[in-house]
């Protein structure tokens, strides 16, 4: 019986060892899962490593963006007031040139006035060289022979009747005679504006005296003085009504 016991001891010692060194065997035999697991995750390291690079790119990229979108804006801003100003200062300008334009145009028809003026005053000139200059007949056509409105002046009664008592009395005079015919305004226009008023008056009692009485063209002269020479003060209406006249006067 004790040998029996001696005999399975070293049976079972045997055994155990034997199983122990299984186990290690087993153990440190290569696990196919655990390397699979080792290598993802060693692939998943690598792309995240690759992803927070990328990421460092990208955010290093939107700071630039970022600082080259405010260094735009800050220059757009710059150029609207920029544009701004240009636009201010073009206006300015225009407005300065349309008044220099108008003014440019006042005086054109000023100086066109006074040129008119100064051949009248040439031709009045020349041909009374060939009168001795006296006044033998003068006629004044007042409000109560000419209506002077806005249109071209119209004859009244009277004073178609004093024209061509006028043309009948300067008719035989020709051609030894000279007609001067002066028109005169009042002042409720600009200077400018009433000397081509009284002058077209003028003009008008020139072509009557044409038109009507046959009277040439060569032997008459028209002239206005506009609102100067006044007969009567312009602040009240019958002192404009005189004013606003031609007078017409026979030289031989």
């Amino acid at each position: 019986m004790r040998a029996a016991v001696y005999l399975l001891v070293p049976a079972l010692v045997v055994t155990g060892c034997a199983t122990q060194k299984v186990e290690r065997v087993e153990a440190d035999a290569p696990n196919p899962q655990i390397t699979e697991l080792k290598q993802s995750h060693a692939a998943l390291v690598a792309a995240q490593t690759k992803l927070e690079a990328r990421l460092t790119r990208l955010e290093s990229d939107r700071a630039l963006q970022a600082s080259r979108l405010d260094a735009l804006g800050a220059a757009s801003s710059e150029l609207a007031q920029q544009v701004e100003r240009l636009r201010t200062e073009a206006n300015a300008t225009a407005s300065g040139l349309s008044a220099l334009t108008g003014k440019v145009e006042q005086q054109g028809t000023t100086l066109a006035l006074a040129r008119e003026s100064a051949e009248d005053a040439i031709r009045i000139a020349r041909d009374s060289r060939l009168v001795a200059g006296k006044i033998v007949e003068s006629l004044t056509l007042g409000p109560d022979m000419v209506l002077y409105g806005y249109e071209q002046p119209e004859l009244t009664a009277k004073g178609r009747e004093a024209m061509d008592k006028l043309i009948a009395d300067v008719k035989p005079l020709m051609p030894h005679a000279f007609i001067e015919i002066i028109g005169f305004s009042d002042d409720l226009s600009l200077g400018s504006r009433n000397r081509l008023i009284a002058l077209e008056r003028a003009e008008s009692a020139r072509r009557y005296l044409h038109e009507t009485g046959g009277i040439p063209l060569h032997r008459m002269s028209t002239i206005s003085y506009g609102d100067l020479k006044p007969l009567a003060t312009n602040t009240s209406l019958e002192g404009r009504q005189q004013n606003r006249r031609v007078v017409i006067q026979v030289l031989k």
